[in-house]
């Protein structure tokens, strides 16, 4: 059995009406290596997940990275069983949720980096839009990826939000998933980043939330947080978000022993990331 940190969202099966949802395309991923000419070593699936990721097709961000989409599955030695890999799918670029996300990943990178043989970090969106998140969040672009569609995603049974088989204006879905509707937790989430968290750490070294007191997450600490990200956001909307079909897909976190998968976390929602401590708990402890 997977260990999981956060609820396992099932895979929902493919729609057949409505073909112009993102959803409906996925079937593509099983010839688009072959027809965009990508080549990566081949890696027996032991699991639906590292299917999925043999499969499916992404871009390095960083300039220094290859040129042509390259498969997930060939970011690591798949065929060794004992190297470990870290594989991080945030949501869309321009998301609070990637943008809180990254922010507590890139200070845990080098943490990490000390219990696994690698990671790569992937994200929704073009790779102009990934080199954009990584300059506004002081991300390294050397393991960063972007994917302009969810197919990879659907096929990891990540959540794919509120209503993914109605024929709806992604940003309709969105609003029922911002009142917590098929995005479980994230009322809750909003309400603990203004009421603050006794069990979380505290964000800010050195600020004025000083006076309430040191070691726990502060009350408005979290939303000052949450604030500062979107005022980095709005601005850069258009160059973060080119694509809006994949503003309501969710992300999620696995880790890999070889082709093994050992460990997964499905984000249930908006604001509702996998948690960090409880990755590099089960990294000290595997």
């Amino acid at each position: 059995m997977v260990p999981s940190a956060t609820a396992t969202i099932r895979a929902r099966p493919v729609p057949r009406t409505c073909l112009g949802h993102p959803a409906r395309r996925f079937r593509k991923l099983a010839c688009r290596a072959e027809s965009e000419g990508v080549e990566s070593e081949a890696v027996t699936p032991s699991s639906p997940e590292l299917s999925a990721l043999t499969s499916g097709l992404v871009r390095s961000c960083s300039s220094a990275g290859p040129a042509d989409p390259v498969s997930v599955s060939s970011l690591w030695d798949a065929q060794d069983p004992s190297k470990r890999h870290v594989v991080v799918c945030l949501s869309h670029f321009g998301d609070l949720t990637s943008w809180e996300y990254a922010q507590k990943l890139r200070d845990s990178l080098e943490a990490i980096d000390s219990k696994a043989d690698g990671n790569s970090v992937i994200g929704l969106g073009t790779v102009e839009a990934g080199r954009k998140f990584a300059e506004l969040l002081n991300f390294p672009t050397t393991n960063l990826y972007a994917v302009n569609d969810v197919e990879l995603y659907v096929r990891l049974g990540f959540s794919e939000g509120a209503f993914p088989d109605q024929n709806l204006n992604e940003y309709v879905r969105l609003l029922p998933m911002l009142a917590g509707i098929e995005s479980p937790g994230t009322l809750q989430e909003v309400i603990r980043g203004y009421v603050g968290d006794r069990d979380a750490k505290q964000i800010f070294d050195r600020s004025p939330f000083d006076v309430l007191g040191k070691g726990y997450q502060r009350p408005f600490e979290l939303a000052t947080l949450r604030l500062s990200n979107m005022i980095g956001i709005l601005p850069n909307w258009g160059e973060l978000v080119p694509n809006s079909d994949l503003i309501c897909q969710q992300g999620g976190t696995l880790v890999f022993q070889g082709s093994s998968l050992v460990h997964l976390q499905k984000d249930t929602g908006i604001l509702k990331y996998a948690s960090i401590d409880d990755l590099l708990a089960f990294l000290e402890s595997s």
